[in-house]
């Protein structure tokens, strides 16, 4: 049952390893397509976040080691999903995007955060 918990973060970085592997991909055009893509970044990695926070808290863990270790977990997968975006043909990995995708996962944490400390589980 414990394992269970991590299949929406292994389902979010599955889809996040997918879009990085498709060359050319193209959400819109021109500036359009660069703020779309911007806002992916933000909310997905906010999303895997998320997820891995309640991977770590179905092992039960502290709410404190489970928002520090869901936040490092998404932003190991943020390095290593650019790495890997740069061995894709026509595509680039930037430590901007990176940066962008911290920015996600600090306003998922933070969101986490008030939530828990709501719950009295802080």
């Amino acid at each position: 049952m414990r394992l269970l918990a991590w299949l929406p973060a292994l389902a979010i970085a599955a889809i996040i390893w997918q879009l990085s592997s498709t060359p050319d991909l193209a959400i819109a055009s021109g500036w359009l397509d660069t703020v779309t893509r911007k806002v992916a970044h933000v909310v997905v990695f906010g999303l895997l976040c998320a997820a891995c926070v309640g991977g770590l808290r179905a092992q039960r863990r502290t709410a404190a080691t489970c928002l520090v270790g869901g936040a490092l977990l998404a932003l190991a997968y943020a390095v290593i999903d650019e790495y890997h975006q740069s061995l894709v043909p026509t595509r680039v990995g930037t430590p901007v995007d990176v940066a962008i995708d911290a920015l996600g996962i600090g306003i998922a944490t933070m969101v986490l955060v008030m939530a828990f400390n709501r719950r009295g589980m802080a």
